[in-house]
């Protein structure tokens, strides 16, 4: 039924072209021209992309060639080549551009061309979001073995008091305070020295990093405010790595631990009164109603 209906479709097509036959030139003179312009327009770019690699030169062409039927023939392939090599290592280009060439360039059916090599400043920033990740999952399985009859866990949640929202890494609601924590999770020994500066000495060497009591505040102020004052918060820093040496920790001034005493400390924390039941649904209440979509 349905292969007649398509036969039948095709003839009439067929009989009204042949009755009207200028109508299938005109058709075919303006996908003709179509095409050449698109040609033309192609070896511009891709002139302007080989003269002077830029940020814009390099977006027109990869729009070009998504418009552009590529002729499949080895000289066609080879002047794409040239000009994806062109800007492949060309630091004045965004990175994500030159992938987003190659990618566009190896959809069309062009060959040899490889991705861009990844930036120093990108691979150390994967690196260190690949770090937090890590951080993040271990300190996640240590406050799974918290009683949940006593105690609340919000992970990786982004809260605001009114104002710029924050990124909090972990906040546990216990009957004794809330627990606002920031994770930290690198290789090597963390030092800090008298004054409150942070190091990491990694096979002997040392280097600054950054102070994460700052943040630490930063999130205190909000949350403070978010439960209005009424509840008791407790700032933590909780080192991920559980084979680092932390030295100085006692000039923090926010309290450092490593993530296999962070459920015993919360556990066991035991100053002031405790909370009751209205404070602590009271502080689940006010921090799910101030959640963002991150």
């Amino acid at each position: 039924m349905i292969l007649n209906k398509i036969r039948i479709f095709f003839s009439r097509i067929i009989d009204f072209f042949l009755e009207y036959p200028l109508v299938l030139f005109f058709i075919i003179m303006i996908i003709g021209l179509y095409y050449f312009v698109s040609q033309i327009q192609l070896a511009i770019r891709q002139r302007a992309v080989m003269r002077k690699p830029s940020n814009e030169t390099v977006q027109a062409f990869i729009a070009q060639v998504k418009r552009t039927i590529i002729n499949n023939h080895p000289r066609s392939w080879n002047s794409l080549r040239q000009a994806y090599y062109a800007v492949k290592d060309a630091e004045n280009v965004d990175f994500e551009l030159r992938l987003k060439l190659c990618e566009v360039l190896q959809k069309k059916g062009v060959n040899g061309v490889h991705p861009p090599r990844q930036p120093h400043y990108l691979q150390n920033e994967e690196k260190i979001k690949q770090a937090g990740q890590e951080g993040e999952k271990k300190v996640a399985y240590a406050l799974k073995w918290l009683d949940r009859n006593r105690f609340k866990v919000f992970a990786n949640i982004r809260l605001s008091d009114g104002g710029e929202a924050q990124e909090f890494d972990s906040i546990v609601i216990g009957d004794k305070a809330v627990f606002n924590i920031e994770i930290k999770n690198y290789t090597g020994n963390l030092t800090i020295d008298q004054e409150g500066n942070w190091y990491r000495v990694v096979n002997g060497h040392k280097t600054g990093m950054e102070n994460p009591v700052f943040q630490v505040k930063r999130h205190h102020k909000v949350l403070n405010n978010i439960l209005e004052g009424k509840i008791p918060i407790v700032d933590l820093i909780v080192w991920a790595n559980i084979e680092s040496v932390i030295e100085g920790a006692q000039y923090s001034l926010v309290k450092v631990i490593k993530v296999d005493q962070l459920t015993h400390f919360i556990e066991n924390y035991d100053e002031g009164r405790s909370l009751s039941k209205e404070e602590t649904a009271f502080a689940i209440s006010r921090i799910q109603s101030s959640m963002q979509k991150s």
